[in-house]
């Protein structure tokens, strides 16, 4: 546990150290930790050309028109997606560069398994998006030409099929029915029905 004088110590040096002052100290600052731009706000990463980022978000609206906000959204997603994924595949080259510069050419960069799961992290998301976007284009489709799903036409309901019976008489035909024997209406129906 500290005592009360390391307390005060430690309250005194804070108010030393408040962070950069200056707009070019905080830019620069603020790009702390920023290795690989994966984890980041970034979409853009120093090196990187803000125009082919353009392009290819152009390229993806032109390709797939999004009418509405959300298919907007959704475009843009894959944009991110797919350049996240290309810069992933393009350090991952970088990684097996440098670590054949370390003279080391069979080697496995130790950067290699997080690249692959950033790149792998980022098609998944592409692709999830795009299924979206496919699933609220195909909605909003249906929507504007007035589909209304109808229900699946069901089949009639199962009549009995009538099976034709072959009435077998007593064993021997020359003894006659009991005459106080009764036959019950509905066996007197069936047995109407099935001849």
């Amino acid at each position: 546990m500290s005592t009360a004088a390391q307390v005060a110590a430690n309250r005194a040096n804070a108010q030393k150290s408040t962070g950069p002052t200056s707009e070019e100290g905080k830019a620069k600052s603020s790009a702390n930790r920023l290795s690989h731009g994966f984890a980041s706000n970034a979409t853009i990463m120093p090196g990187e050309d803000p125009e082919e980022f353009k392009a290819l978000l152009d390229s993806l609206v032109e390709e797939h028109q999004p009418a509405t906000d959300t298919e907007q959204i959704l475009v843009e997603k894959m944009a991110t997606n797919q350049w996240l994924s290309l810069r992933a595949f393009r350090l991952q080259g970088y990684a097996f560069v440098a670590q054949s510069l370390k003279d080391e050419k069979f080697g496995i960069p130790k950067e290699l398994s997080l690249l692959m799961r950033y790149h792998s992290t980022a098609e998944r998301a592409f692709h999830r998006a795009h299924n979206e976007l496919v699933k609220t284009q195909k909605e909003r489709k249906k929507s504007e030409i007035g589909f209304v799903p109808q229900k699946a036409k069901q089949p009639p309901a199962s009549q009995p099929k009538s099976i034709p019976i072959t009435w077998v008489g007593p064993d021997s035909p020359s003894e006659p029915a009991a005459p106080d024997t009764k036959i019950v209406p509905e066996t007197r129906e069936f047995v109407k029905s099935a001849a």
